[in-house]
Order: C-alpha cells, then structure tokens, then sequence
C-alpha cells in the first residue's frame, strides 16, 4: 500500500507496478512521513519529493530515491519563481538571481504541457535539462489507470552564446513539438482512460 495524492506518481507506479495499492496521503511533509514509519498506519510507504524533503532537512527519512527512468517529474516541478511589476527597475533587480538553464528547461517543460492542454493534475511528466549546449528533454503521458505510457524525448541546440529570447523560444518550440508527437501516439485518448 503505497500513499501519494499525485496522480501522476500513482499512474506511473501503477504502469510498472500494477500490483500496488495506491491510496491518497494527505497532510503536511511531517504526517505523511509520520503515516509511513507507523507500523501499524494504513501505509507501507509513501511518495515525496526529494527536493522538497532535503530542503526541509528530513533527507535521513528517504527510504529510496526513484530514479528519472521510472518516474519523471511534473513539469517546472523544482523550480523557484519570483513575481513582481513589470517595472523596469525591479526586473533589472531580479535579472541576477534568474538561473539561465532552470528558465529554459522550466519554458520546454511547460510547453509540453501546454500543447497537450494537461493541467497540473493530470498524468504528465516531463524532465529538461541543458548538457553540452543541447536542451534534452523527456516526456510522459500514462493513462490514470496505469495501463498504457507514451514516453518520448527530443533534443535541442541551445548554445551557451545564443541570444535569451531565442533560447525560450527554442525551448518552447521542443515542448510543443513533443506534445505533438505524443498526441500523434495516442495521448488524448490515454488521458481520458478511467
């Protein structure tokens, strides 16, 4: 019995996993982790961040990481924003905290989700990330049930020396082209399975 209120995490362990039971964990990082370690609680585990679970220092609770290959993340899953005025002074203020290859990863991501007209709560996953001046980036669509994934990759030039706006669009570019490709495979129809 493992706990998670993603349906994307509980569509993906049910692809691999179909033996598993999935039911919904709620509650902050401390309760869910609480529910996990009670040996007599309704969980055997559940599924948390990494992320979120070393920033709150709770790093000795991680019973096992998943690796990428098994389960990808949310798209812009990780990645911190900051909101302000369109103002030119405060963008000029907050230009030196943007980190260059999270803002391109973040745009690809979501533009995958984006072009499948996927919400938050729905089964999509996507992971970009920049190596040697190429954008790569993973998607995934899995039916709720588990029963069926698309997994797809793409990659694309973003060099280092390349101007900021093209960069974005490149890598909006990538995101929307792998949502066509996975709607070309079937995606629509796997996200309506019950």
């Amino acid at each position: 019995i493992v706990g998670t209120s993603s349906q994307r995490r509980k569509a993906q362990m049910l692809y691999r996993r179909p033996d598993l039971r999935i039911i919904d964990a709620r509650g902050n990082i401390n309760t869910r982790i609480r529910k996990a370690l009670d040996t007599n609680g309704a969980y055997d585990a559940v599924v948390l961040a990494q992320a979120g679970l070393e920033r709150l220092e709770y790093s000795h609770d991680i019973g096992q990481v998943i690796p990428f290959e098994q389960m990808l993340p949310a798209p812009g899953q990780g990645a911190l924003g900051i909101q302000c005025r369109r103002e030119a002074a405060w963008l000029g203020f907050l230009a030196g905290l943007n980190h260059r290859e999270t803002l391109l990863a973040v745009v690809a991501e979501r533009a995958f989700l984006k072009g499948l007209g996927g919400g938050c709560s729905m089964p999509i996953a996507a992971y970009a990330h920049i190596e040697h001046e190429k954008l790569h980036l993973d998607g995934q669509v899995s039916a709720p049930n588990g029963g069926r994934q698309i997994t797809l990759s793409t990659s694309v030039v973003i060099a280092d020396d390349m101007e900021s706006g093209q960069a974005c669009t490149s890598a909006h570019q990538a995101g929307l082209d792998l949502a066509r490709a996975a709607l070309e495979q079937g995606a629509t129809a796997l996200l309506e399975v019950a």
